[in-house]
């Protein structure tokens, strides 16, 4: 299960992809670190939450700590105690 109230490692929504489905706010901060800029878990990252609906909305990259965080939203989300 992941902890939506703080960043969502990528590493973990890699390891687990289904585990996207359970997340219910309205947007989601992910990171990553990466060694040589790659940032392939980012990327499989994105692509999983992107499949199940999720769009990138803000990226930030910090080249002093190799350390990218990107922020999505749900387009999907509604509020729970709001009338339809």
């Amino acid at each position: 299960m992941l902890d939506e109230s703080k960043a969502i490692q990528a590493k973990d929504i890699v390891a687990d992809p289904d585990s996207v489905y359970g997340l219910t706010r309205s947007h989601i901060l992910v990171g990553d670190s990466s060694a040589n800029a790659t940032f392939s878990n980012l990327m499989d990252a994105i692509n999983i939450l992107a499949d199940a609906g999720w769009e990138v909305i803000n990226t930030t990259y910090n080249p002093a700590y190799m350390h990218m965080f990107v922020m999505l939203r749900n387009p999907n989300y509604k509020r729970k105690n709001r009338e339809v």
